[in-house]
């Protein structure tokens, strides 16, 4: 498939697998949680990605009671936290990466661009987005507290205006409520105006259910899984989508791979 052109009001963002990456300390986590309540590993390593961790806890371990169920939630994505953190000072002696919470491909280079708002006026002498649009926003399945500290430890960005996560929610992803609270608080009344990129069943039909457009990434799961759930469009990773204003629109490229 060609590349090709998609003009947008903004861009949703899943976080994890999508802009950033911390696949090794949430798996060393589930790791600890598998051994200690006797959970299938596999099991849940591919099927828990994408749901809030409150979810995904309470269907995996349901003898716990609503409070344990708080604390394991908190331990859970603490964990993480401070794996990564352990990580990050050991890479700050090594140079080794592995473990800690880092930017996902591509993603630096195209967050860049969406926030490089008068490159073009200075270039070109037009008014690049002359409505101060954002152009982009988090929707994450991760708790405020987690996803702000992993985030900003990724070193992909400084953090957008809109980052909403499980605890602004009623209902997480596949339910669309995420993704319309996104777009609710971006101030975009169309959701067709609006592009979702999910690395996760779960995300893919929370934006579609929500009447977006969505960008599958190959981060995760393969690419056949994207297109099960509905993408529009699927890429390896953010290296394959690039971004410009023109005017008040965003403009995205995409370089999709043919649906099957």
């Amino acid at each position: 498939m060609p590349s090709v052109d998609v003009a947008v009001d903004t861009v949703l963002f899943d976080m994890d697998g999508t802009l950033i990456d911390s696949t090794p300390a949430v798996n060393s986590v589930w790791a600890a949680f598998a051994k200690q309540y006797n959970l299938d590993l596999e099991d849940v390593l591919h099927n828990a990605h994408g749901h809030r961790t409150v979810e995904n806890i309470a269907r995996y371990i349901p003898s716990l009671s609503p409070e344990e169920l708080n604390k394991e939630v908190i331990r859970f994505e603490s964990s993480i936290l401070d794996i990564a953190e352990e990580k990050l000072k050991h890479k700050q002696e090594t140079g080794d990466v592995e473990g800690t919470i880092v930017a996902m491909p591509g993603a630096q280079q195209l967050l860049s661009e969406v926030r490089a708002l008068g490159s073009q006026q200075i270039n070109t002498g037009r008014d690049a987005n002359p409505q101060h649009r954002a152009g982009w926003a988090i929707v994450t399945s991760a708790t405020s507290a987690y996803a702000q500290r992993a985030f900003a430890m990724s070193g992909v960005s400084d953090a957008p205006e809109v980052f909403v996560t499980s605890d602004a929610v009623s209902k997480g992803k596949p339910d669309p409520e995420p993704y319309r609270r996104g777009a609710e608080l971006s101030k975009v009344l169309d959701m067709a105006k609006c592009i979702v990129v999910e690395d996760a069943p779960p995300g893919v039909l929370s934006g579609k259910r929500a009447g977006a457009r969505v960008l599958g990434l190959k981060t995760t799961h393969d690419g056949q899984r994207m297109w099960d759930n509905g993408a529009d469009w699927v890429v390896d990773d953010l290296s394959k989508v690039h971004a410009r204003w023109d005017g008040d629109q965003l403009v995205l490229t995409i370089d999709s791979e043919s649906k099957p």
